[in-house]
C-alpha cells in the first residue's frame, strides 16, 4: 500500500514576504519517490495544487527565526531570552553531547500559518523550525556539511559540532539514492525521514498536534470502512436489481450491513480511545526499560554518598497539579530527585555515578543553592 505525504515548507523571506515550497513524497514499504515538486509565493497555488486527505508535514525558515549554540545546562531557555519568557517561543532542538543546537522564533508567527490550513481541514502531523531537521539525513549523505536554507550544518563523526550562515549563490544538490534534492528541500525530505524514524535528539513541543495526528488515525480506519461498505452497498443493490424475487431478503441484509457500519465507527472511536489511554500508560510505567521503577529506586538509593541525604524520589512526576476534570499530564521518561548535602565533592561524584548507569540518558540540575546552615539542597532531573 503506498503512502502519500505532502509536505510545506514556509519560508519568510522578509516580514512581508513569504515564499511556499511544496514536495510530495510517495512511500510504498521502504521506497520513497519524488511526486509533485514546487515553489510559489501564492497560497491559493499551494491549496489547489494540495490535498487536504493527505497528511501535511510543515517547515519553517528564513526571517525571524534565531539559531543558537548553548551548553547544555538546565532552564538554558531563561538564560537565553534574558528577560523573554519561553513561553511566547516555539522551540526546535537537536541534543549532542556538550551543546543543544536550537531555532526559535515567536509562536505568534507561525500559529497563523498552521491555523489557516487546519481551518481547511489539512491533518498537520508535524512541525519542524530551521535547518536542525537534515541531521536526519546524516546516514544518507556522503558529505561532511550539510546547507539547508543558507545555514551550513558541519558535521564530525556523525555529530553536528557547529554551524554557519552560508550566503554563497551556488545552487547545493543532494543525492540519495535516485532521488535529487536542493538546499531549498532537502529540509522538506527530512522531514518524511524523522516522522519514520523518530530520532530521539531533535525534539520540539507540538503536543498541541496530539488531535491532528489523532484525527488523521480516525479519518483514514473512517475512510477504508466507509469504502468498503460503499462496495458491498453497490452489490447489494445490483443483485437486488437483477433479482426482483429476493428483494425483501436484500433488504434486510442491507439494514444488518448499515448497522454493522455503525457498530464498526463505534468501535473504531472507542479504540482510539483506549488506545491512547494505553500509550499513557505504557509510556509512563517503565515496562519496556531493562529494569523495573523499584530498580531505579534501588541503585539511585544505594549509589547516594556520606554526606548527601536524599528527600524525594518522583518517577514521571506531574507537571503541574491537575483539576478532576482535566487530562493527567506527566514528564515521561523522567525520575525527580531533591536532597541536601555537605560536600560539593561527594556531590559531583555521585553525580557521575549516576551518569554512568546503562539506563540513565542524561541529568539535569535544575537547582542547586546552600542555605543559612551551610548545607546545599538540590534538583535534579533524571532522564532514563
Amino acid at each position: 500500500m503506498q503512502q502519500t505525504f505532502q509536505v510545506l515548507g514556509i519560508h519568510f523571506s522578509s516580514e512581508a514576504v513569504v515564499t511556499y515550497y511544496l514536495l510530495t513524497i510517495h512511500k510504498k514499504k521502504d521506497d520513497f519517490t519524488v511526486g509533485k515538486c514546487l515553489e510559489t509565493t501564492s497560497l491559493d497555488v499551494v491549496y489547489k495544487e494540495s490535498q487536504s486527505k493527505h497528511p501535511l508535514l510543515v517547515h519553517f525558515s528564513g526571517v525571524g527565526i534565531l539559531h543558537k549554540k548553548v551548553v547544555r545546562a538546565a532552564n538554558y531557555r531563561k538564560k537565553l531570552l534574558f528577560k523573554g519568557n519561553p513561553d511566547d517561543f516555539y522551540f526546535y532542538e537537536l541534543h549532542q553531547d556538550e551543546h543543544i543546537f536550537v531555532s526559535m522564533c515567536r509562536k505568534k508567527m507561525l500559529d497563523k500559518h498552521i491555523a489557516q490550513f487546519e481551518a481547511k481541514k489539512y491533518h498537520i502531523l508535524d512541525i519542524a523550525i530551521g535547518p536542525f531537521i537534515t541531521y536526519a539525513l546524516r546516514s544518507f549523505l556522503s558529505e561532511k556539511n550539510i546547507v539547508s536554507n543558507q545555514t551550513k550544518l558541519v558535521l564530525s563523526q556523525d555529530k553536528l559540532t557547529d554551524f554557519e550562515i552560508n550566503t554563497a549563490s551556488e545552487e547545493e544538490q543532494y543525492i540519495i539514492e535516485d532521488l535529487k534534492f536542493n538546499g531549498k528541500d532537502i529540509a522538506l525530505f527530512a522531514m518524511v525521514i524523522q516522522y519514520h524514524v523518530q530520532e530521539e535528539v531533535l525534539s520540539m513541543e507540538t503536543s498541541f498536534l496530539t488531535q491532528n495526528r489523532t484525527g488523521y488515525t480516525f479519518f483514514n480506519a473512517t475512510k477504508a470502512v466507509g469504502v468498503i461498505g460503499l462496495v458491498l452497498l453497490l452489490s447489494a443493490i445490483l443483485f437486488g436489481h437483477f433479482t426482483l424475487e429476493k428483494y425483501q431478503d436484500v433488504l434486510a441484509e442491507k439494514k444488518a450491513f448499515t448497522a454493522k457500519i455503525a457498530e464498526a465507527s463505534n468501535t473504531v472511536a472507542l479504540l482510539e480511545k483506549e488506545k491512547k489511554n494505553k500509550e499513557t500508560i505504557v509510556a509512563t510505567s517503565g515496562l519496556f526499560h531493562p529494569k523495573f521503577l523499584t530498580q531505579y529506586f534501588y541503585e539511585i538509593g544505594n549509589s547516594v554518598e556520606k554526606n548527601i541525604k536524599l528527600s524525594e524520589i518522583n518517577i514521571t512526576p506531574l507537571t503541574k497539579k491537575m483539576r478532576d476534570d482535566k487530562e493527567v499530564q506527566f514528564y515521561k521518561k523522567q525520575i525527580h530527585v531533591k536532597g541536601i548535602t555537605s560536600n560539593d565533592s561527594d556531590f559531583n561524584h555521585w553525580i557521575t555515578i549516576l551518569t554512568e548507569k546503562e539506563w540513565v540518558q542524561k541529568i539535569d540540575i535544575e537547582a542547586y543553592a546552600q542555605d543559612r546552615n551551610r548545607k546545599k539542597t538540590f534538583v535534579i532531573h533524571i532522564y532514563f
